[in-house]
């Protein structure tokens, strides 16, 4: 049987991250990756935030700034520019394999076209996986991060799985007249039931048309709606004259939020399969990264300690709680009552959004909800609290 001291399953922002975090804390480290190329199928739009980014140590030759975003429900419109830009769309699967070359760097060992079958149990404790083509693989400690299945979380009986996802899907078109510079998120019934639809360019004349659809509440998919959004692009200001698919995406994230917990005895999740991307546009990328990151670092302090209990790992829970779970508590909270929104409260809405500023509006969309700024918003429009913002500050008061 192979050994390393940890072995993560699965190899997208959150898995690689944890490698690196992990191999640079003296780990033997291993990742197990189901696909064949690291980063493809591309299963994202991959909007994130340049801040985050730069934080993280992502080139700026693998984001597209973003100096414009309009948000446009059935017939209203809030538009915020940025002379320096704040939002992106990321090149996914060159951002993924940049990922991939740090945690190899780092001293990793990557695993492509493996598929992880089960965790190896011994009295209730993780003690490795059994993958299909391999046989077993021995570990001290192994992190779930396969996405929103979490097999080896759901295995060991740390949640039942989820129930509510955001439905996605896209074409990623060359479209040499579209505004390079301008997001579009649109909202209202006949676009996108229960959802959002997006126009999101990444550069090179390349842009994303999407649609997400929340099932759990709509039972609609978002195919049909996709196409309808690509040949009315120019009723919402959006220029794909020329414009042919490249590539056709489809994904799904969950939507119910962060799970209560998401460790036990040898075993920690990470990203989509702790329910740690935010729930409130369905992005995760940039919240898997700096999951992985904590939960390889923690991986690392236990093997130092010999230490694999779930007490000893329940440290990353509490840190990652308290750096992110309020906020991602309320952007829950926000999403699971916008879904609910007929087109007359989606204008409504747009119209109230106009009050903020676009620095107040690019952290709402970061679901960066208690850095103070909703405060000083209802302070200075208290229409705002009874009439857009009440479930906010009730979710910052529990």
């Amino acid at each position: 049987m192979s050994r390393f001291d940890v072995v993560i399953a699965g190899g997208g922002p959150g898995g690689l991250a944890a490698a690196e975090a992990a191999a640079r804390g003296g780990c033997r480290t291993l990742v197990i990756e189901q696909n064949s190329e690291i980063g493809s199928p591309v299963r994202t739009s991959g909007g994130s935030f340049i801040r985050d980014l730069k934080e993280f140590g992502i080139p700026a030759h693998l984001y597209h700034p973003i100096k414009r975003c309009r948000f446009v429900s059935p017939n209203q419109e809030a538009a915020f520019d940025y002379p320096r830009p704040v939002a992106c769309v990321i090149d996914v699967r060159g951002v993924y394999q940049h990922l991939a070359e740090r945690a190899i760097d780092a001293g990793a060992e990557l695993w492509l076209a493996t598929v992880v079958d089960s965790a190896l149990l011994d009295q209730g404790q993780v003690r490795g996986v059994r993958t299909r083509s391999k046989g077993d693989v021995g570990a001290s400690l192994v992190i779930d991060a396969a996405g929103y299945r979490s097999p080896l979380l759901r295995q060991t009986g740390i949640h039942a799985g989820f129930e509510r996802f955001g439905v996605g899907a896209e074409f990623d078109l060359y479209a040499p007249h579209c505004n390079q510079d301008e997001v579009v998120l649109i909202v209202g019934n006949q676009v996108a039931p229960c959802g959002y639809a997006w126009y999101f360019p990444w550069g090179r004349g390349r842009v994303r048309a999407g649609v997400g659809i929340i099932h759990g509440d709509s039972r609609e998919q978002p195919e049909a709606y996709l196409h309808r959004l690509v040949e009315n692009a120019a009723h919402f200001g959006v220029n794909l004259d020329g414009a042919q698919p490249v590539e056709y995406h489809h994904g799904l994230i969950p939507s119910d939020g962060l799970l209560n917990h998401f460790v036990a005895g040898g075993i920690l999740g990470v990203g989509d399969a702790a329910g740690q991307s935010s729930a409130l546009l369905g992005e995760g990328i940039r919240w898997c990264m700096q999951a992985g990151r904590m939960a390889g670092e923690v991986a690392a302090e236990a093997v130092r300690a010999q230490d694999f209990s779930g007490a000893f790992l329940r440290r990353y829970e509490r840190r990652w709680k308290a750096a992110h779970g309020t906020n991602l508590r309320i952007g829950s909270i926000v999403n699971r009552r916008i879904a609910r929104y007929d087109d007359a409260k989606w204008d409504r809405r747009t119209e109230l959004l106009k009050l903020l500023t676009p620095d107040q509006f690019a952290e709402a969309l970061r679901t960066n909800f208690v850095s103070g700024w909703v405060f000083q918003v209802v302070r200075k429009h208290p229409k705002l609290l009874a009439e857009g913002f009440r479930h906010i500050l009730a979710g910052q008061e529990k």
